[in-house]
């Protein structure tokens, strides 16, 4: 995997609503967004896959202003160099981001909003301070397995991972 890039929305996850999703998706599409919407059925998390990992909190901010009523997760990673972000935003409101390696590999670059609490899990060896050793893809795959976020994790035996709506 040389780079990720991933949005995650949160929905009503009742019980699970296909129609619900592809409003979503019709949503985006309209807003001009073009991205494949992926979405597993056992967690309350869409997908959308971003191509250029470096704009995922951005893209992330402004899907957060499409859907203010809904939490909107970023992960973003170039394994290669180790930079990696991981943003919460809902609404306007930054909860969460946390960036490392985009400007000097390895190093904390952004830390802003509440700390979460998987932080102490997935960071305990690391020192949240800017220009102290940040994050790594890794932490990036922990993360998305603690979350239970589409796209990681061991699907079952038999089971599609995630099912792709085409617009």
């Amino acid at each position: 995997m040389g780079k990720f890039g991933a949005i995650y929305l949160s929905y009503s996850r009742d019980k699970f609503d296909i129609e619900e999703i592809k409003k979503i998706a019709s949503i985006l599409v309209k807003e001009g967004y073009q991205f494949p919407v992926r979405y597993h059925q056992e967690t309350p998390w869409i997908q959308l896959y971003i191509d250029e990992p470096k704009k995922v909190v951005s893209y992330s901010k402004e899907i957060a202003q499409i859907f203010p009523n809904k939490k909107i997760l970023g992960l973003a990673a170039y394994t290669v160099s180790d930079s990696v972000s991981f943003c919460y935003f809902q609404g306007n409101k930054i909860i969460r981001l946390l960036q490392s390696g985009f400007i000097i590999e390895r190093k904390w670059e952004i830390i802003e909003g509440k700390k979460q609490p998987w932080e102490d899990t997935i960071f305990n060896k690391l020192t949240l301070e800017i220009g102290k050793m940040g994050m790594v893809s890794y932490h990036i795959h922990q993360i998305g397995v603690l979350l239970n976020l589409p796209g990681f994790g061991i699907p079952r035996s038999g089971e599609p991972w995630t099912i792709q709506i085409s617009h």
